[in-house]
């Protein structure tokens, strides 16, 4: 019975990887599935990165900033994104938000050019500049055509050395993200998942939050964005990734003459500590009436640079379709119920879902962790699904932004950009032993948070895993 169930699953997810919906038998149904899952082949994939990792290159300047560079002809975008270290890491519990507020501010006027200028010369070349702050690191990105390269990236780079910080432009800024945040308990998803990570993130420096409070934001003032900014324009903290169809000595003398005469500073990050809380599972419900339940499980795990990453990487991928077919499918519980892996230094993933029967559909998710951590897959079956996932992952990566950041998020966080050469063949080596392995030892201590009426809910249930 065990073995007839666990086919049948392995049948159900390859049917969804597929897109098949024929109503022959279940042996038939996996076997033209797999066969439809191995095209395109892991090999030939690979043989793709190999040629771009060919065009990827890295250099030094004097003064210690590293650029990385991948040279593509195939189209006349060129992304340029540049990178500043630290992330929460830069922040404290008074100033959560500074960086986030800082480069939005900075794109609004520049000591050499006003924010009219600044506006129209972009939409006039169809230039997109844009900032984030994130938990490891913040970017300030800009994306245009290749005949606008040299002008747009005087743009950028004027914007990242020398940023005006009126004070109109940050109390304009400053009053918008403040408005947003206070919208954002309006969203149930969004509310729910500050709740989840805040019980995961305690006592660790991600509950200092990049995105800011309303409280931390608004006390923020001009002064204080040109005392940070002169903090962290350091090279030790920078680093500049451009993709597109530019050669290497173009960029080199572009990233040379903007940025070669900063100070190299004396950044170095410290090991980033383990979340103190992720050995233990948590419940916590805000009672709030909404039409239906909202719940969110944060739990620890491994990061990008550790060995088991690709393997939890398949393992999650597997548990979102199982989530997919026995949630909604076989028993209509929900529209939305997720697992998702991140990709940050300190690394956690989730599981979530909406429904209006949490206890019955937290048992099915539940049943399907364990069902993952009991059983062995077969090999063939898993060797189409993860070329199913390779598929997808890469499918992801055909915009120059895409390459861009995921270049930058390897040498940021994942041991170096070179690793992802390896990337296909060590995801490719993934055997079955390794995903019931990964799946015991991360699919556990769930941090749950929920919205919704606290009498549907059974907490023994939810601190249970």
């Amino acid at each position: 019975m065990i073995k007839q169930r666990f086919h049948s699953a392995l049948v159900a997810l390859l049917l969804i990887f597929c897109g098949l919906c024929s109503q022959a038998s279940a042996q038939q149904a996996g076997s033209r599935a797999t066969e439809r899952a191995e095209g395109p082949s892991p090999a030939r994939t690979q043989q793709r990165l190999e040629r771009a990792d060919d065009s990827t290159t890295e250099f030094l300047t004097a003064n210690g900033l590293k650029a990385i560079h991948r040279q593509v002809t195939g189209n006349e975008v060129v992304a340029v994104q540049i990178y500043f270290r630290g992330g929460s890491r830069n922040i404290s519990e008074k100033n959560a938000g500074i960086e986030t507020l800082l480069f939005e501010v900075a794109q609004q006027g520049t000591k050499n050019y006003n924010k009219g200028q600044i506006n129209r010369e972009l939409a006039s070349m169809g230039t997109v500049i844009e900032s984030a702050g994130g938990y490891d690191y913040s970017v300030i990105a800009m994306r245009c055509v290749r005949s606008n390269f040299d002008r747009s990236w005087q743009l950028l780079s004027d914007i990242v050395l020398n940023p005006l910080f009126d004070e109109k432009e940050v109390a304009l800024a400053r009053d918008q993200i403040v408005n947003g945040l206070r919208q954002q308990n309006d969203s149930p998803d969004s509310y729910v998942a500050q709740l989840s990570n805040r019980l995961l993130y305690k006592a660790h420096p991600y509950i200092n939050s990049p995105a800011g409070t309303v409280e931390t934001m608004g006390a923020l003032s001009a002064a204080d964005l040109r005392a940070h900014h002169a903090r962290i324009l350091a090279t030790s903290r920078m680093l500049v990734v451009v993709v597109g169809n530019v050669a290497p000595v173009e960029v080199r003398k572009k990233v040379e003459t903007s940025f070669g005469r900063l100070a190299k500073g004396d950044y170095r990050p410290d090991a980033m500590p383990a979340f103190t809380e992720s050995n233990k599972a948590e419940f916590e419900i805000v009672d709030k009436a909404v039409a239906t339940n909202y719940i969110r499980g944060t739990f620890a795990a491994p990061p990008l640079d550790h060995p088991d990453y690709p393997a939890f990487s398949v393992a999650m991928n597997i548990l979102q379709q199982l989530f997919f077919q026995e949630v909604r499918v076989k028993r209509n519980l929900s529209y939305g119920a997720d697992a998702t892996l991140l990709s940050n230094n300190a690394n956690s993933a989730y599981i979530s879902v909406t429904t209006p029967k949490p206890n019955e559909t937290i048992r099915v998710m539940f049943d399907q962790i364990d069902f993952m951590q009991r059983q062995i897959l077969l090999e063939r079956p898993l060797k189409a699904i993860v070329s199913g996932f390779l598929t997808q992952y890469y499918t992801k990566l055909e915009t120059n932004d895409a390459q861009a950041a995921r270049l930058a998020e390897y040498e940021l966080l994942g041991g170096g950009w070179q690793r992802l050469q390896t990337w296909i063949s060590t995801v490719d080596q993934v055997k079955p032993e390794d995903i019931q392995r990964v799946s015991r030892a991360y699919l556990k201590n769930f941090h749950f948070a929920a919205i919704g009426d606290p009498r549907q809910f059974n907490r023994d249930l939810f601190v249970s895993r």
